[in-house]
Parts: structure tokens; sequence; C-alpha cells
């Protein structure tokens, strides 16, 4: 068995120049998307041919232009990261269809996105997952609930205060396992747990990962986020999220 640990958190939000490493060793970056539209086509000099074409596979500019900004911002950070040249930077995919940086494999990282806003979590060593959600009110998610959640917590969204709230902070948590895992255990989402509290749970649901950690906490009015760290459980006071440049010299200055 492996055990799961499902919480929440609180968030201070951080200019880049501040940043440094928790005691957990994550950074986690928040990106408005909407601030960096006009810069993309600067930003996609910075992609591969290869990274260039799956742009082009988007059928509309707004996707386009999300795929753009994510890859090159993560790219940015990559290269903060690892105090190297951002042309050092070369994003690869294994047999799983999971990212990694080519240059140092030891170097987890995942991105998120949803409507205006992403987040990117790096850390070394340990696989992490995030993921974010806009919290959409007009969204009738009852007809999903038996494909996604367990009995518990079913009665919990549908007797929530907030159930619109309780529902996505669920399926962040959900989500963000799945992408830590890297497993494929989409089928098996009702067996995660994500209600608050300490969980016992089927190692093969976690990909034999002993000890695993889910922190949820409110981006702003309108999205919640989740992220999962693997590895003992790490007690968090608040945790750091930084804002990056929004311009070119500043991205270089920031990555150099």
């Amino acid at each position: 068995m492996s055990e799961l640990f499902c919480g929440t958190t609180q968030i201070s939000h951080e200019n880049f120049n501040s940043l440094s490493e928790n005691t957990s060793g994550i950074k986690l970056f928040k990106i408005q998307l909407s601030s960096y539209y006009k810069l993309a086509p600067e930003l996609s000099k910075y992609l591969n041919t290869t990274e260039l074409q799956r742009a082009q596979n988007y059928h509309f500019q707004k996707d386009k232009n999300q795929f753009i900004i994510c890859r090159t911002l993560l790219k940015f950070i990559l290269a903060q990261h690892k105090s190297v040249p951002i042309t050092d930077i070369n994003i690869e995919i294994d047999s799983n269809r999971k990212p990694y940086l080519a240059l140092d494999q030891s170097v987890c990282f995942n991105v998120t996105h949803a409507k205006d806003y992403a987040l990117i979590l790096v850390r070394n060593d340990d696989p992490v997952g995030i993921d974010i959600e806009y919290l959409n009110i007009d969204f009738n998610f009852s007809e999903i609930l038996l494909d996604i959640y367990n009995n518990l917590e079913i009665e919990t969204v549908t007797s929530a205060n907030n159930k619109t709230h309780t529902f996505y902070k669920y399926w962040t948590r959900k989500e963000a396992i799945v992408k830590a895992t890297g497993t494929g255990i989409s089928d098996f989402l009702p067996q995660i747990p994500a209600v608050d509290g300490q969980h016992s749970v089927a190692s093969k649901l976690l990909d034999g990962y002993k000890h695993l950690q889910v922190l949820s906490f409110d981006l702003n009015d309108d999205y919640i986020a989740s992220i999962a760290l693997s590895g003992e459980r790490v007690n968090f006071d608040t945790l750091l999220i930084y804002n990056l440049p929004s311009t070119i010299e500043g991205l270089i200055s920031f990555s150099n």
C-alpha cells in the first residue's frame, strides 16, 4: 500500500527577483497568458522545428499562442533552474509521452493551463504534477460525478456550501496525481481519494510511489489549483508562487 495525503495551503505571490527554493526544493510560477499574447511571435523564436510544428497543428490562433507561451516560458524557467543558456534547453518526450529535460533528466517539471492562467512547477529528483481549473459556475458536473468520484466524494460535493469549488478542488487533485505518476490511471479516478486527510491507496494506483502529497490552493477568486509531490510529506506554511517578467528583455535577464 501507498500513503496519499490531501490538504490545502495558502499561497504568497512573489516577484521573480526574490526567487528562492522552499524546503521541498520546488519552484512554482504563475503566468497570465493574456499578458504574453503580444510577445508570441518573439517567443516562438526560441522554439525548435518540432515545437513550431506542434504549435501550427493547433486550429485556433489562441491555442497556438498558448502553446508557444507555455513552452517558451518553460524553457526560460529551466534555463534559470540549471544556470545554462536557453539554447541548451531541449525538451524531449519519453515512451510514455511524458516530457523530460534532455540536459538533466533528474529535473522534474509539469505545466498546466486553464483559460487565462498557466502554472509551471519545477523540482529536482522527485516527480511532480500540477493542475489548474477555472471555477465555471455554469458547468453542470452532476452527470460525470459517478465517472470520477467515489461515494464519499460525491456526497461531499453535493452537500458542500460551494459545490463548484469543492468539485474542482477534488478534480485538480486527481489530475495532479495522474500527471505526477504518469501512469495513465484515468480509468481508475474514483479509486484515487481526493478528500482532505491521509489515505492508504493500492500502490499500483500511484505507480509504486510510497508517499504522495497533494495540496490545493486558490490562485484567485476564479481559479483553483493542486500540486502533487512524490516523496515524504513536507509541511508548508505558505506556498510561494512567482510571477515572471512580461518582456523579452526581462525573461532573458531572469534566465541568465
